[in-house]
């Protein structure tokens, strides 16, 4: 099994642990921003299981039919994701407005920090490996876990201000408002998440600068090579080159076409560039 597979269920079940606990504690306690939390976590637990469905079927190989393999699967996995996650926000406000102000007691914070270290822990790791492996799947739920981890740490505080509520009755909305930026911060992240996958499922052009000036200096490696254009479009954890290069008028037809596969060849096999397919176009003529 794959790195990124293995994490990906490891962020799955420290998800549904997490979200248990908290659903479960909103439910008893009738803390409606704990609840809506516990469900943001719920959320992170299903966008796992869509994620590793996703992040399969776009590791297949590519066919006739889609001749530059299923990348984009990602994208479009991603979006869902966002989708499922402003429904969720909408849930949290009207969920927030129908419960009742309620105090819950100090030993509540074992259990968010306790989530909180353990949300922690899972974020890093995604982090380390999905930069590591290129993976969008990864680095998409990197932001959607932070969101959630943000949203802990809100209710924490919330724990934390109920308890001089019978003091200032004022302070009795606090958790309605706490609920309120939860939703809101799960709307920033959804929309954020749509809009730029649906950008990428176009057809986004890379715009990593170290990436490219590392693959140019590559090419430039190639002796014949006078000039080049690189143009990288990503598809979900690789990328697809088109190649423009201008070369020595003095090369030879046969030449030119095992300098061709020989770059190809180069730069399909580097693994730190993460390109599978590479069109060239050659734009001087050859004598």
């Amino acid at each position: 099994m794959k790195i990124e597979s293995k994490v990906l269920i490891y962020s799955m079940i420290n998800n549904l642990i997490i979200s248990i606990a908290k659903i479960t504690g909103g439910l008893i306690l009738g803390l409606s921003s704990l609840l809506a939390d516990g469900l943001h976590t719920f959320c992170d637990f299903a966008t796992d299981i869509i994620c590793m469905i996703g992040t399969k079927i776009s590791k297949h190989r590519p066919t006739k039919k889609y001749p530059f393999g299923f990348g984009r699967i990602e994208y479009l996995t991603n979006l869902f994701i966002g989708i499922i996650l402003f429904l969720l926000g909408v849930f949290i406000i009207y969920n927030g407005f129908i419960h009742k102000p309620v105090i819950p007691p100090l030993s509540l914070m074992y259990l968010l920090v306790g989530t909180i270290i353990l949300k922690t822990i899972s974020i890093v790791i995604m982090h380390v490996v999905g930069k590591k492996t290129n993976s969008q799947v990864l680095i998409t739920s990197v932001e959607e876990s932070s969101m959630d981890l943000v949203s802990s740490i809100i209710v924490a505080i919330i724990a934390v201000i109920l308890q001089f509520s019978d003091t200032y009755p004022i302070l009795r909305h606090v958790d309605l408002i706490g609920s309120i930026i939860i939703s809101l911060i799960i709307f920033n992240t959804s929309l954020e998440i749509i809009k730029e996958n649906s950008l990428s499922l176009i057809g986004e052009v890379e715009q990593n600068e170290e990436l490219i000036n590392k693959l140019s200096s590559f090419i430039d490696e190639f002796k014949g090579v006078e000039d080049k254009k690189i143009t990288l479009i990503k598809y979900g954890s690789y990328y697809q080159l088109y190649l423009v290069l201008d070369l020595d008028n003095k090369l030879t037809l046969r030449q030119v076409s095992n300098l061709e596969k020989k770059i190809k060849k180069s730069i399909t096999r580097h693994t730190s560039f993460d390109i599978k397919y590479v069109t060239i176009y050659v734009t001087n003529k050859i004598d």
